[in-house]
């Protein structure tokens, strides 16, 4: 989901067709990359098709890390609960994070035979409706450290739990791509005299973004996130969702439209303001959700790169000091959270399919 994001540990493994060094999916060694993390702490583990395992435990500024193998019951079981029919036919868009939430962070990443499926919950909200699936393996998680082992120092054998080395995989029944044949001997070079020759089809070229802003409110009553997305062409598509205080219902609404050219050409002008681009952004490792207020995440895209800033209503108020308060006060957004309200907000071609929410990833 959109927003601001709390950073997981993800690992990519490349599927490929062609290259010669490639491995056949069949001597994968990986079966599943689990890892949990609340405020007791994360723990995660690297499983083997063998049953050897990689287990790190991380509580404060300590992490253990522990490797051993399972039995061969112990492997069955795991097994069995990964080939779950509700886990296997279950995928990341059906995932729905809520607004209000309690912080959970489950990430597993389970081998299907040529690829990997991988599913993220971030609450315990969004993991109830698949907590049946979902308890066995994280029980089985928090419990794998009573299974035979070797313990290593943690500099030795910290490693996120991540494959050791980045593995191309390759389907087997994949069919060779072969060559066009050459055309018969004493066929014509070109079309017949006075037939054009066929133009191959090209794909226009993306319009690129010009801002795609995300921000998210605080309220007493109720948590409110909204996306926006304008891009070059004046194409515009905002999402809206809302989750009030008590209730597990979120409601969401989606806009598009198009922005005329005196309008984009207002737009840039104000992405240009002094008092934004003089901003500049420090990454921070801190829970970047507000407490209280609004938290507002702009990607500007300048033609030297995207830039992006973090402002909140809270910038350096000593009462949140614990929580991240961005590069500066939201007020320094003002005249474009004022452009967005008048000839965005107020102007749309109509509600879009709620379904159909794509984080603002295009517009419309």
């Amino acid at each position: 989901m959109t927003g601001s994001r709390i950073p997981t540990l993800a690992f990519v493994l490349v599927l490929a067709v062609s290259a010669p060094a490639q491995v056949d999916v069949s001597q994968y060694p990986y079966l599943l990359r689990l890892e949990h993390e609340n405020s007791s702490g994360r723990v995660c583990v690297l499983l083997s098709k063998n049953g050897a395992f990689h287990l790190e435990s991380e509580k404060g500024d300590s992490t253990r890390v522990f490797e051993g193998t399972l039995s061969a019951e112990s492997l069955k079981r795991v097994q069995d609960e990964l080939n779950d029919g509700s886990l296997a036919a279950l995928s990341e868009r059906q995932i729905e994070e809520p607004l209000l939430r309690s912080r959970d962070l489950l990430h597993i990443d389970i081998f299907r035979h040529d690829h990997w499926q991988e599913l993220i919950f971030h609450s315990l909200e969004s993991e109830a409706p698949y907590r049946r699936s979902l308890e066995p393996l994280a029980g089985w998680l928090g419990d794998l450290h009573k299974a035979p082992h070797r313990e290593l120092s943690e500099d030795a054998g910290r490693n996120n739990c991540l494959p050791p080395t980045k593995i191309a995989l390759r389907k087997r029944e994949e069919a060779r791509v072969e060559p066009p044949a050459p055309a018969p001997t004493g066929a014509p070079a070109g079309p017949p005299p006075g037939v054009e020759p066929a133009r191959p089809v090209q794909s226009p070229d993306p319009v690129p973004a010009l801002l795609r802003m995300v921000s998210m409110r605080m309220t007493s009553g109720a948590a409110e996130q909204r996306c926006v997305l304008v891009k070059g062409d004046g194409a515009y598509r905002t999402e809206r969702r809302v989750q009030k205080v008590g209730s597990k219902r979120v409601e969401s609404k989606i806009d598009g439209g198009k922005m005329s050219p005196a309008e984009v050409s207002e737009f840039e002008t104000i992405l240009n303001d002094p008092e934004l681009a003089s901003i500049r952004h420090h990454p921070t490792s801190r829970m970047v959700l507000p407490m209280s207020g609004e938290m507002l995440n702009l990607e500007i895209f300048r033609p030297s790169g995207p830039e992006e800033l973090v402002l909140s209503s809270t910038f350096h108020r000593r009462e949140v000091p614990f929580f991240y308060s961005g590069d500066g006060d939201i007020a320094s957004a003002r005249r474009l959270l004022e452009f967005i309200a008048g000839h965005v907000d107020n102007n749309p071609l109509g509600g879009l399919d709620p379904g159909l929410r794509n984080d603002c990833s295009d517009a419309p």
